[in-house]
């Protein structure tokens, strides 16, 4: 596995240790703000949220204009979009209003009064968009073996939140719709850090943590806490957290 890219968890754990802090799940975003703000410090090559953000908090709107004044400055907070079903694009927004903001790519049939169903950061100013989508791709036994590059939508190209990152750290990234995973180990082959271990950290006087513990580092933010069910079935696990097949993708 790549030693530059590290996992952020929300565990079980965290869930409960921050219960005081956070209340109940979903957090204030202004959490995963404070999160941010003690990550930039350390200058990390990208920060890659694998949870969603898709609809503003409506009974505290003030934790996520919390978070999104958090995001100032930064040009390296990536977060994930969900490809809807093709056929809900009817409903979906046009694309020349989507297309600069989530980056499509045109192709020769590209259309340009097509319309595609996206689920995307809502709760973050469209000026701090850096998306990419996170759809699991499994096989037709259910097992996941593979993660997408790009999807074709009416001519169009999404490129996948792996893909955006890579991309924007200047790695070529094949013009191919998927890549086969190759697997670095058993489950949980990248080093893995607590959330709650980290923002309570982060919140001390004087933090007991390295300070340059993410510089040069990709970290990503996300969860295998049992009740939010982003647990999938891959050749090395049949409860693989999502966060470790997106790290995966990655490292490939």
């Amino acid at each position: 596995p790549d030693s530059e890219i590290v996992i952020v968890n929300i565990d079980d754990a965290s869930l409960a240790r921050l219960q005081d802090v956070a209340g109940s799940w979903p957090w204030p975003r202004a959490v995963h703000g404070e999160l941010v703000l003690g990550l930039t410090r350390q200058n990390p090559k990208a920060i890659v949220f694998d949870i969603n953000f898709e609809q503003p908090d409506v009974y505290r709107p003030e934790s996520d204009q919390l978070f999104n004044q958090a995001l100032e400055g930064t040009r390296n907070v990536y977060f994930p979009l969900v490809r809807r079903p093709a056929v809900q694009d009817a409903s979906g927004p046009p694309v020349r209003q989507i297309a600069s903001l989530v980056g499509l790519i045109p192709t020769a049939e590209a259309d340009p009064n097509a319309h595609i169903a996206l689920s995307g950061p809502l709760a973050i100013e469209p000026r701090f968009w850096r998306t990419g989508t996170i759809n699991f791709t499994e096989d037709k036994d259910g097992v996941g073996r593979r993660y997408a590059l790009y999807t074709e939508a009416h001519g169009w190209l999404i490129p996948s939140l792996p893909a955006r990152v890579a991309a924007d750290l200047g790695y070529a990234v094949p013009r191919q719709a998927d890549m086969l995973l190759a697997w670095r180990g058993k489950k949980n082959a990248f080093p893995i850090i607590s959330y709650a271990d980290l923002y309570q950290d982060f919140s001390r006087e004087k933090p007991l943590r390295a300070p340059d513990e993410f510089t040069g580092k990709i970290v990503l933010v996300g969860s295998d806490a049992t009740g939010l069910h982003d647990l999938r079935m891959t050749p090395i696990d049949s409860v693989h957290p999502g966060q470790e097949i997106l790290a995966m993708a990655l490292d490939n």
